[in-house]
C-alpha cells in the first residue's frame, strides 16, 4: 500500500508543479516593471508563501523548536546555500522564462535538471554515469533543442530563446542545489530542512529587493492587484504541498522512481496551459516535452536501482526528532 501511495504521491508532486507554474503572472499582466523586478517579486511572494505554509505544517506538526535549533545551527550556512540557489537563482529565473517563454517551454526546459544534475555530480561528486545514464543525457539534449527550434517559431523568437537559455540556467542552479543538499540534509527530517531553506530563501529574496531598482515598488504593485496576488499566494502554497509529497514519495518509493515520476509536470504543465490559457500545443512542443521527460527517465533510472530512500547517517548532533522521521499526513 505504501509503495502504490508513494507513486500516487509522486505523481502528485509533478501535477501540482505544473498548476504552479500556470498560477504564476507573465509579463503582460503588470506594465512598467522591469523583468528582473517582476520574476524577483513574484518569486519573492511565492516563496514566502511557501515558507509561511510550511512553517505552520511544522507548527502542527509539533516541529517548530527543530526549526529553531537548525536555524541557529552551522548546518544552516549549508541550507542557506541552497536557499541562494534555489530561491533567487531558480525561483527567479524559472519565473522569468515563464514570462519570456511561457509556462510550456520554461516547464519543458526546466526538466531537464536531473540530467544536469548528473553531469555536475559526474565532475564535483565523482559519481560516473553508465551508459544507460549518458544516453539519458544526449535524448535530453536532443529535447532541449527541439524546443528551442518550437520557440525559435514564436511570434518573438529572440525572446522565446532568451527564455529557454534562462530556464536552462535555473535548471542548473536547482541541479547544483540538489548537490549541496546532499550534505545539508544528512541526518535531518528533510521537512524540517525544507522549512528552513524556504524561511531563508524569503529573507534573501528581501535582500534583493531591498538592493533591486524598482524592487520593493514591484512587489507592492503586485500585492495591490487581487488578480496577480491571489494566485500568486496560492501558487507557493501549492509549491509548497509539491515539496512535502516529492519528499514523501522518495521515502516510499526511492529516489530514481519519485523523480521519474517529479518530472512529469512538463507534459502536466503543457496540458494544464492549454486547457486553461489557450496556449498553442504544436507538435514540436509536444515532441520536446517527450524527449526532454524520456532522456531524464533514462538517466535516473541508470545504475544501481533504489528502492527505498536512506541518508547518509555521518552527522552530528541533531535535535531528537530529526533522528527517525515520520511521514507527514496531508
Amino acid at each position: 500500500m505504501g509503495r502504490n501511495s508513494g507513486y500516487v504521491d509522486g505523481l502528485m508532486s509533478g501535477a501540482t508543479w505544473g498548476v504552479v507554474a500556470i498560477l504564476l503572472p507573465g509579463s503582460e499582466q503588470l506594465s512598467g516593471a522591469s523583468l528582473l523586478a517582476m520574476s524577483m517579486a513574484v518569486a519573492a511572494l511565492c516563496d514566502t508563501a511557501a515558507a509561511f505554509f510550511l512553517l505552520v505544517r511544522s507548527g502542527v506538526s509539533g516541529s517548530l523548536a527543530d526549526v529553531a535549533r537548525v536555524l541557529a545551527s552551522r548546518r544552516a550556512l549549508t541550507i542557506g546555500a541552497c536557499s541562494v540557489l534555489g530561491g533567487p537563482l531558480f525561483m527567479g529565473g524559472y519565473i522569468a522564462a515563464i514570462i519570456l517563454a511561457g509556462p510550456s517551454n520554461a516547464l519543458t526546459a526546466t526538466a531537464t535538471y536531473p540530467v544536469i544534475g548528473a553531469v555536475l555530480a559526474r565532475f564535483l561528486l565523482r559519481q560516473r554515469l553508465d551508459r544507460v545514464g549518458w544516453l539519458g543525457v544526449t535524448v535530453a539534449v536532443a529535447g532541449a533543442a527541439l524546443i528551442a527550434v518550437d520557440a525559435s517559431g514564436s511570434d518573438n523568437s529572440v525572446q522565446a530563446l532568451v527564455g529557454v537559455a534562462v530556464a536552462l540556467a535555473a535548471a542548473a542552479a536547482v541541479a547544483l542545489e540538489g548537490i549541496v543538499a546532499t550534505r545539508a540534509m544528512v541526518g535531518l527530517d528533510t521537512n524540517i530542512v525544507m522549512t528552513v531553506q524556504k524561511l531563508l530563501s524569503a529573507i534573501m529574496f528581501g535582500v534583493v529587493l531591498l538592493v533591486l531598482p524598482g524592487g520593493i515598488a514591484t512587489v507592492g504593485s503586485v500585492m495591490a492587484i487581487a488578480g496577480l496576488i491571489v494566485p500568486i499566494v496560492c501558487a507557493g502554497m501549492i509549491a509548497a504541498y509539491s515539496y512535502v509529497v516529492w519528499y514523501r514519495s522518495i521515502r516510499e518509493v526511492g529516489v530514481a522512481r519519485a523523480m521519474a515520476l517529479n518530472i512529469s509536470y512538463a507534459m502536466w504543465g503543457a496540458v494544464f496551459a492549454w486547457v486553461l490559457h489557450d496556449a498553442p500545443l504544436t507538435l514540436l512542443a509536444l515532441a520536446g516535452c517527450a524527449v526532454v521527460t524520456a532522456g531524464a527517465v533514462l538517466t535516473i533510472l541508470s545504475g544501481r536501482d533504489e528502492s527505498t530512500y536512506a541518508a547518509p547517517t555521518s552527522a552530528g548532533p541533531l535535535p531528537a526528532s530529526a533522528a527517525a522521521p515520520e511521514p507527514l499526513s496531508t
